[in-house]
């Protein structure tokens, strides 16, 4: 006997509110009789929460509900475990949440060496992966994980037909999901088929990127997180990053738990092959037993699954159990009509892998490392950091062999080796291009480096931002006098033997310093002494008498030799000063009409 109306309408809308991830159970209630038993559901977590506009976000196809993920938090108390939980828990080393299968564990962390080169910037840990790995597929335990990293049984979601998940129809002819009419989420790290179809990955160097293999999705996942510039140093970025992969505050908090704990215990590589209840993301394959890892042949292309091994048996009622939200088991096909035949057409799958393997040859990006930044130097001092690039296809990696053309615009004069303004640099395996250093130029400043590379439609370029600063103005605390007093000079004659001063500092020499020579009347100690309109004077640039002179700068030892001083036909006592621009001064006195030794008589 069927529920009444009014009874089944309200039993509805109680499920409908307290079941995660929007699944509706109104068709499983319209059907249930009376003496049907169901156990309690708990309340909902908190509602999905927006991540911000970096690319990939929370409205990307991954992020959408795909499935259930499992999010059993780490470090479970023992009690109210079932008996199959605690063996399956034993047997695994998974007790207390630090045992992962060892090649799981070196999947993850080979994903992490590869970004650390990669995208150096994103500080992506392995711990990371291995959080969303866990709670995505319980790191593919139960489904016969080889050494290779491929699985015995496939891992797939729910048929997204937006029934009881997300709609989003097929993206792949069927290729990966088995399913040629909807996409499912596929492998240990459940990626939708167009999410992979962009950021799939080639994780143990096979050639193939096939998202069923845990080193493949492993790094995947990594490009995926790192993307859009993100520094997962930086919680903000660390929490945008989760939640486009899934759009869930209940997930994002399980992956982080997780990940903490990896980082905090001492994790331990368990054997692939010890026996564990498999985590389904899709409730339909709630009881299909647990796979065995059996030895596999070499890989020649990718494996598609039969749409018969997604087709679940229909069952009379579903039991959801205290804990975990479980969909009722609906046939994915209508009662009576034959599965469909999936597309098994070898050439075009055999394409579609050679094209995938091209792709890593074609540069779609350049993402500068360490910033745009190179900072700033002072004039004719070489810059500290060098501009360098990562050289990127369309799924993240890294593109070796390509040439990187650096050039430097700007009116500082700042200049690679060789006094060039433009170089070309080869990519290195892992698709980085370092430029040379940069010298600064001799003029203060701002300046550009563009780094540019040949694109799939057209060059791509990355630009980075330098500074040339002012050298800072030197100083002097003393200034002496090197050479002998200058002897006495006729009229209409010259000084023999300019003076030679040094400036120091701190008892230093002090380079640089500008000095300026002033003559006045009289020996500069008397309270009427002015500057010298008559008397002893240097030449100016055309000849014509100059009696202050701005003089250049003291060597790299603080010395200074003094132009020829000249003496027109007034004899007399002067005084020649000879100042810093912090006041320092140096006296030095003149008498003219007297004729000296060596020189000639008026």
């Amino acid at each position: 006997m069927k529920l009444p109306p009014s009874l089944s309408s309200a039993f509805c809308t109680l499920l409908a509110r307290r079941v995660r991830q929007g699944l509706c159970v109104c068709a499983l209630a319209a059907g249930l009789t009376a003496g049907s038993v169901l156990s309690p559901l708990p309340v909902a977590g908190p509602p999905s929460a927006d991540a911000s506009s970096a690319t990939p976000d929370a409205n990307e196809p991954q992020a959408q509900p795909r499935g259930i993920p499992d999010l059993k938090l780490p470090d479970l108390p023992r009690q109210g475990r079932d008996r199959a939980t605690e063996k399956s828990l034993t047997a695994t080393g998974l007790e207390g949440g630090t045992g992962i299968p060892a090649t799981a564990l070196d999947a993850y962390k080979k994903a992490e060496r590869t970004l650390s080169g990669a995208r150096p910037s994103c500080h992506l840990p392995w711990q990371l992966v291995a959080g969303i790995g866990r709670v995505e597929s319980v790191h593919a335990s139960g489904y016969g994980l080889r050494a290779d990293g491929s699985t015995a049984k496939p891992i797939r979601g729910p048929r997204l037909d937006g029934k009881q998940f997300a709609l989003i129809r097929d993206t792949d002819g069927g290729r990966w999901d088995g399913d040629a009419e909807f996409d499912r989420a596929i492998g240990p790290m459940q990626f939708i088929p167009s999410t992979w179809a962009t950021w799939g990955a080639d994780g143990n160097g096979d050639g193939v990127s096939d998202p069923h293999n845990i080193y493949d999705a492993a790094l995947a996942t990594g490009h995926y997180l790192c993307a859009g510039g993100r520094d997962l140093d930086r919680p903000d970025d660390l929490d945008r990053a989760i939640l486009s992969y899934n759009n869930s505050r209940e997930y994002v908090n399980a992956v982080r738990d997780w990940m903490r704990t990896y980082q905090g215990h001492k994790v331990t590589a368990t054997p692939d092959d010890a026996p564990a209840t498999p985590h389904h993301p899709d409730p339909a394959d709630a009881h299909a037993p647990a796979a065995t890892s059996q030895p596999r042949p070499a890989r020649t292309g990718s494996t598609v699954p039969s749409r018969a091994e997604l087709t679940p048996a229909p069952e009379d009622s579903a039991t959801v159990r205290p804990g975990k939200a479980v969909e009722p088991t609906t046939p994915s096909r209508p009662a009576g009509k034959p599965a469909k035949k999936p597309d098994t057409a070898p050439d075009r799958n055999k394409d579609a892998e050679d094209h995938a393997v091209t792709e890593h040859r074609v540069v779609t990006r350049l993402e500068p490392i360490g910033g745009e930044s190179l900072g700033d130097r002072t004039v004719r001092k070489a810059f500290e950091r060098r501009a360098q690039v990562s050289v990127l296809d369309a799924h993240g990696h890294g593109v070796a062999d390509v040439k990187v053309t650096y050039r430097i615009t700007g009116s500082t004069g700042t200049y690679f080796p060789g006094r060039a303004t433009t170089v070309t640099v080869t990519t290195d395996r892992r698709g980085i291009a370092v430029a040379p250093v940069l010298q600064a130029g001799d003029r203060p400043g701002p300046l550009r480096v563009t780094a540019t590379a040949p694109g799939q439609r057209g060059p791509v370029t990355g630009t980075f931002m330098a500074t040339v600063r002012p050298a800072p103005v030197p100083t002097a605390d003393r200034l002496e006098l090197l050479t002998s007093t200058p002897l006495p000079a006729d009229i209409n004659s010259r000084f023999l033997n300019p003076p030679q001063v040094r400036a120091t500092a701190r008892n230093k020499p002090a380079a640089g310093i500008r000095i300026t020579a002033t003559l006045f009347n009289g020996d500069g100690e008397e309270e009427e002494s002015r500057q010298a309109t008559v008397g002893p004077y240097f030449e100016g640039e055309h000849g014509d008498p100059v009696r202050t002179l701005a003089l250049p700068g003291t060597d790299a030892q603080g010395r200074l030799t003094l132009p020829q001083l000249f003496t027109d036909e007034h004899p007399g006592t002067y005084t020649l000063r000879l100042t810093t621009p912090e006041g320092i001064s140096l006296d030095l006195p003149l008498t003219v009409g007297e004729t000296g030794p060596g020189l000639p008589a008026s």
